[in-house]
């Protein structure tokens, strides 16, 4: 596998193996091993923090439950935790409007124009089944280029950690 079937994968399941929005860090780690720690959203708060395994980035809030993936697709390589196992799926980038909507049909999924609130520069498209979003940069070259991937949920049931609970390794 190679990371723009990843990516394709991503937007028609809206998951990377065991990333996905609503899931447990502890789970994931479980999986993959320990997360990146990217860093705080706010430098006033702790909650919500970043954290990334390769170049998908996790925003997690304070119960340690995934609301958003973003996948950064604009570096010379795209690192993606591989399927199942512990090893990452590395593609030389970027990649192309051409081969990403190639790929995303072949995976079957049916995508629609983002037409609100695009700036100049920007082009988006998004999975209509899972809501994946994947935005282009235009006007780089030829064709426009993917610069990331990415899906977010709005609400969750967010349930702190108790104060008295064992240190989980995240408590950053």
């Amino acid at each position: 596998m190679n990371a723009i079937r990843a990516l394709a994968e991503f937007g028609s399941t809206a998951a990377i193996g065991p990333l996905r929005c609503g899931a447990v860090l502890g789970d994931i780690a479980v999986a993959l091993g320990p997360p990146w720690d990217i860093g705080r959203v706010s430098k006033r708060r702790r909650w919500p923090h970043l954290f990334s395994y390769g170049d998908a980035e996790l925003c997690v809030c304070r119960c340690r439950r995934v609301t958003s993936i973003s996948v950064q697709t604009w570096r010379d390589t795209v690192d993606l935790p591989g399927p199942g196992t512990r090893t990452s799926v590395t593609s030389p980038g970027p990649f192309m409007h051409t081969q990403v909507t190639a790929e995303l049909g072949a995976a079957g999924c049916r995508f629609s124009p983002v037409t609100f609130h695009q700036p100049p520069g920007q082009l988006a498209l998004q999975v209509e089944s899972t809501g994946v979003t994947f935005t282009f940069r235009t006007g780089a070259g030829p064709e426009p280029l993917l610069d990331s991937a990415a899906h977010w949920i709005g609400t969750h049931e967010c349930v702190p950690p108790e104060t008295d609970a064992p240190d989980d390794g995240f408590g950053t």
